[in-house]
């Protein structure tokens, strides 16, 4: 009897997880209207600073550019299992700031100005390929930063990761935001502003799920006495 109960126990887990796990759709719902949005026909400003100029262009940077992919949707995978309420609220936070993003491309698009593609090798083909597929718009605030922040952001919330997790973590996102300066897909703008459109959503939605749990233990609370 037992061990009936615990394998319907772990069905159910299962079938749970899966369920939560294809929320992750949304994202890719949400990437559909990416290319609407990437041309210039409404005008552009081009944001690059001095510090810009100073970063080295480096096309195999490429490589961790693309494994951008697998890197958030690995993170989100192990959120999913390790903490459930914590990959809902990144989750949710993730859906709004590309929302708010593609409110920022419509009314202020910017561009950033692509250098000669130079060298071989497997950057140098990937970087080719990326700026063939992936026009030089849509830049500020950069998703490939925001996305990239706001799973790191997730993982280091969570007491209960490791600490050698919450450091591969931090160094894969740091990495991925480092290489969208130095293919020139981005500038320091498009990293900051992804940054701190990230920070402060998380921080909401963490803020509001939070006010709604204690009012809900209040009023348990007040229920029992």
């Amino acid at each position: 009897m037992d061990e009936r109960r615990n394998g319907v126990v772990h069905v159910l887990k299962s079938k749970s997880y899966w369920l939560s796990l294809s929320l992750m759709l949304s994202l890719a719902v949400m990437g559909m209207f990416y290319d609407i949005l990437n041309s210039p026909e409404r005008g552009f400003s081009v944001l690059d600073s001095p510090l810009d100029r100073i970063i080295p262009y480096v096309p195999s940077m490429s490589i961790p550019y693309l494994g951008w992919y697998p890197f958030v949707f690995g993170v989100l995978a192990y959120l999913c299992a390790k903490d459930r309420l914590t990959y809902y609220r990144v989750l949710l936070s993730m859906n709004i700031c590309v929302w708010i993003c593609y409110l920022i491309y419509f009314n202020f698009q910017t561009m950033v100005p692509r250098p000669e593609l130079t060298g071989t090798g497997l950057g140098a083909s990937l970087l080719g390929w990326l700026y063939g597929q992936d026009r030089p718009y849509n830049c500020f605030p950069s998703i490939h930063a925001l996305h990239s922040y706001l799973v790191m952001r997730a993982v280091l919330s969570v007491q209960s990761i490791r600490k050698q997790v919450k450091l591969f973590v931090a160094a894969g996102a740091a990495l991925i935001i480092l290489s969208t300066l130095m293919i020139k897909q981005h500038v320091i703008y498009d990293a900051l502003g992804a940054v701190i459109l990230g920070e402060c959503v998380f921080t909401i939605i963490t803020g509001l799920s939070l006010l709604r749990r204690r009012r809900k233990e209040s009023k348990w609370t007040e229920g029992i006495s």
